[in-house]
């Protein structure tokens, strides 16, 4: 098997620290835990910034500080922007992130190719968002890092490729667990894999601690994982302990090994999705 890739959403945008101390809030902060997890073997970080008050932001200038604070300490480290339609709706802000340039300039945003519904709200993805957000992707250079949360979403994702909104190689995050949308079931990971274009670079990853199973599950499958206090903020599935970012890649790192598959670096991780070397 390839070498494993371990994507760390470190943040997110609901988690606060009232919830686990451990989330990293402040630009200071992401920055910090980034470069922490790096060592022992993320590659990617998927990046949400907020403002001081905890509350999301899609501010560029909040990004552009985390962004170069991260490339000053780890300058090959893959960064990935968030560009979620959760909190605020309108293209404009949605993709002011995409506009940053130079080293500021993320290598990836995120490009979740559907709508769903969580419990108090629904994260609306229009087809014209979507392709909106790819082409200005495409523009500026910047890799979708797409999200999928059923297979409807991979049915839109192969018809984006088939109009040219979004090329190959493709990298994926298969997420399950989300409340009232798409229930854990081990079977399902399997089968939105199998549906995926072939060649597709994928991750598993699920909200709350089945993220813990559905990570091995991609370990032995041959996958990647997307780890980390976005989606999980506790360390066993009993809720019992408060978990932190380091440890939890640190644990499925430790897993890859004994499953026989070593962690890719940032520089073997650009090279198989297909990003630029820095």
């Amino acid at each position: 098997m390839e070498k494993l890739i371990v994507n760390l959403a470190p943040t997110g945008l609901k988690p606060m620290k009232p919830q686990n101390p451990n989330v990293p809030i402040s630009p200071e902060e992401i920055i910090r835990e980034c470069v922490a997890c790096t060592s022992p073997g993320a590659s990617i970080v998927h990046l949400h910034a907020r403002e001081e008050d905890g509350s999301p932001s899609y501010r560029k200038a909040l990004y552009q500080r985390i962004i170069e604070g991260i490339r000053e300490r780890r300058p090959d480290l893959v960064i990935c922007a968030s560009t979620s339609g959760r909190a605020f709706p309108e293209f404009e802000r949605r993709s002011e992130v995409l506009e940053l340039e130079g080293d500021a300039r993320p290598d990836m945003a995120s490009l979740t190719l559907g709508s769903m519904n969580f419990y108090r709200e629904a994260s609306v993805n229009s087809p014209e968002m979507i392709r909106a957000l790819a082409e200005k992707m495409a523009e500026r250079g910047i890799k979708p890092e797409i999200e999928i949360f059923d297979l409807a979403m991979i049915d839109q994702m192969k018809w984006l490729a088939s109009k040219g909104f979004i090329t190959p190689p493709f990298y994926a995050n298969l997420i399950l667990g989300a409340p009232i949308h798409q229930p854990l079931d081990t079977g399902r990971l399997a089968v939105l894999a199998r549906e995926l274009p072939p060649g597709t670079c994928w991750a598993g990853g699920a909200i709350g601690p089945a993220q813990l199973n559905i990570n091995a599950m991609a370990i032995a499958m041959g996958g990647h994982i997307r780890v980390g206090l976005e989606d999980n903020l506790h360390w066993d599935h009993a809720r019992s302990r408060l978990a932190q970012n380091e440890e939890l890649v640190k644990r499925m790192v430790g897993l890859g090994r004994t499953l026989g598959r070593e962690t890719a670096t940032p520089s073997e991780t650009r090279q198989m999705i297909g990003l630029p070397a820095r």
